[in-house]
């Protein structure tokens, strides 16, 4: 008879932060892109500050939305 292997335990499911720190830094970057775009415009700054925290958030829950996406059709799979 052969030895077999132990059955080994899950890994634990801690892979959410580094990509919640990837998600947060694309938002920045998309984020940056809009203001800067829309000071070169000739908007003031406060406009363009405004409409670069409408795209931080709206970049951020369009990924928050992908993940949750992602493993709702990993369930049905």
């Amino acid at each position: 008879m052969t030895p077999q292997a132990p059955p080994t335990s899950p890994r634990p499911a801690n892979t959410w932060v580094p990509w919640l720190l990837a998600m947060a830094f694309f938002s920045l970057v998309v984020a940056m892109a809009v203001g800067i775009l829309k000071s070169h415009a000739g908007t003031g700054l406060a406009e363009a500050v405004l409409a670069g925290g409408t795209a931080f958030g709206a970049t951020m829950g369009v990924c928050l939305a992908a993940v949750t996406a992602v493993k709702e059709l990993r369930k049905i799979t």
